[in-house]
């Protein structure tokens, strides 16, 4: 849960806090910069009024990889080009990649601990997300200048891996505890 959580918190904000550096280096107005980051908050809070549904209806380790797909699909996006179409989709994507990966890591949580755990583990949870997100944040500009925005996006693609085989381990160990409270 936690993992999942920060990992999207922590890669939106890093590409978020990159983009408008991005395209001002590429040549592009800050308001078109600006027009961008609004269309990718737009990604990062419209789908909540339907992810609640897609986590009840298809799990939420389901939804959570689908949010390492969209991840991907930014990265993929970011290939593409500098143009506005290439940043605004990769940022929209990004968007929607978080919404996904933080509120299925946020549901995860919930159901992962018991009353008496539940407030120590928010806790924890939001003090660790704050924290990454707050790293990646500071390292944008830097990583940004050093890698550029194509190196530096292609750089996430290790960190999603290992949030998929985390999400896919997980989903094996459920369905193994499923067989064995069948099989008793």
């Amino acid at each position: 849960a936690l993992f999942g959580a920060a990992t999207g918190y922590g890669i939106m904000i890093l590409a978020m806090t990159a983009t408008p550096i991005a395209m001002v280096k590429h040549h592009h107005e800050l308001s078109t910069a600006a027009t961008v980051i609004q269309l990718h908050v737009l990604g990062m809070f419209l789908p909540s009024f339907f992810t609640g549904s897609l986590i009840a209806r298809f799990g939420v380790l389901r939804i959570m990889l689908t949010g390492v797909l969209l991840f991907i699909g930014h990265i993929l996006m970011t290939l593409t080009g500098t143009g506005f179409g290439s940043f605004a989709s990769a940022l929209v994507l990004l968007g929607v990649g978080w919404n996904f990966m933080y509120i299925g890591g946020t549901t995860l949580l919930t159901s992962t601990y018991s009353p008496a755990e539940k407030a120590r583990a928010q806790a924890i949870n939001d003090m660790t997300i704050f924290a990454v997100g707050l790293a990646c944040s500071f390292s944008a500009g830097g990583l940004l200048e050093a890698f550029g925005w194509l190196t530096m996006n292609l750089a996430l693609i290790p960190w999603l891996a290992l949030a998929a085989a985390s999400l896919v381990w997980l989903g094996v160990k459920q369905r193994m505890r499923v067989v064995e409270e069948s099989a008793t």
